[in-house]
Parts: C-alpha cells; structure tokens; sequence
C-alpha cells in the first residue's frame, strides 16, 4: 500500500515520530512518502495514496500553520481517502489527566477548524527540549510545565514519547487503510496483523 506522511515540526519530535511510523509500515513492505509540511506542504499532491498520515505538533496552544494549510487545501481529498492525524504536544505527557484532556480538545478543534474527518487520531506526548529553547522560552515553559505536571528541569532536554503508542497508531492506521482498500472484515485483519 502507498502511504502519504505528511508532518509538521519545530524542535524535531515530530519529525522523529513520523519516521518511527515510517519505519513501522515498512516492516510490512508499505510504500510511504514522507513530507515536511513548512518545505514540501505547498508541492504535495495527495492524490493516488491508498492512506494519508499528517502529523503536527502544539507549541503555544496551536498546530504547525503549514500543516493546517496543507490540510485545508486538501480536505476533499483527505476526506474521501482512508486518512489519520496525530497531535504531539508536552501536555499528552502530563501526569495531569485534565491537561492530557485537553491536548485532544486541541486535536479535536484543529479537526473542526479544518473540515477534517481522519478514520484514525491520536493525542501522543511529544518533547520538552529546553537546551534548544531561548532563555525567555526556557524561563516560560518551566513555569507552565510545573504548573501542567510535566518535567520543568531545565538543565536537561525531556523526551515523553511512548514509543508504544507510537507503533500502536501505526498499525491502527495501516488496519483501516487495508480495510477500505480490500473490503476485509475487521477479525480478518485482526488475524492477519496479530492483534
């Protein structure tokens, strides 16, 4: 199957999940075409995939723009296609489920912002890499990561990435993207995939 991964990120994270997830369905001999938004957002065609992955990380409350335009413009094509979207922010890492809570609210707003309807979502913990923030962001993020329950020692950047769920949302999407092209039953596809 042909995959389309297309991904939004600023300190890396992101970027190093989308492969993860590359590397997740090349195992199963998948063809995936993986994209940075900011660079390639305004080339891709995402027409001709059999399933579509965008991924794109919170700083400040909001997604990558490059990665709302890029799903903007292309709605009828990611609404038509089997399509998932995963949101990578500190505040999935929390150890406070109500801030966990709320890093889907933004998932689910920037879903309604944008017209889109994935088959497939998912909230995952991204980085706190305060050896890479300026001093000002470093004093702020402290300050909100210990009030949100995230790590806030500053001398040390903080990966809160479950790697896990990271496989597990691979395979969710690479399960509905056979569904839809092959018209399997879902214990088939369990079957076949182990699960």
């Amino acid at each position: 199957m042909r995959f389309l991964l297309v991904y939004g990120t600023r300190y890396g994270q992101t970027a190093k999940i989308a492969e993860r997830i590359r590397e997740a369905l090349s195992e199963h001999y998948h063809d995936l075409v993986l994209a940075n938004a900011s660079a390639d957002g305004g080339r891709l065609d995402p027409e001709g995939y059999d399933g579509i992955i965008i991924g794109a990380s919170v700083i400040g409350g909001r997604h990558q723009p490059a990665v709302q335009e890029f799903v903007t413009r292309n709605r009828a094509t990611l609404n038509a296609t089997p399509s998932a979207f995963f949101s990578v922010s500190a505040s999935a890492g929390s150890a406070d489920v109500g801030v966990r809570d709320n890093a889907i609210v933004l998932l689910n707003r920037f879903l309604t912002t944008t017209g889109w309807s994935p088959r497939v979502t998912a909230s995952i913990a991204g980085a706190i890499n305060y050896t890479q923030y300026s001093p000002f962001i470093r004093w702020i993020s402290k300050r909100v990561h210990r009030r949100i329950g995230c790590p806030y020692d500053t001398s040390r950047d903080w990966e809160l990435t479950d790697w896990a769920q990271v496989t597990h949302f691979a395979r969710d999407v690479e399960r509905v993207v056979f569904l839809a092209r092959n018209r399997v039953a879902p214990r088939a596809v369990s079957a076949l995939y182990g699960a």
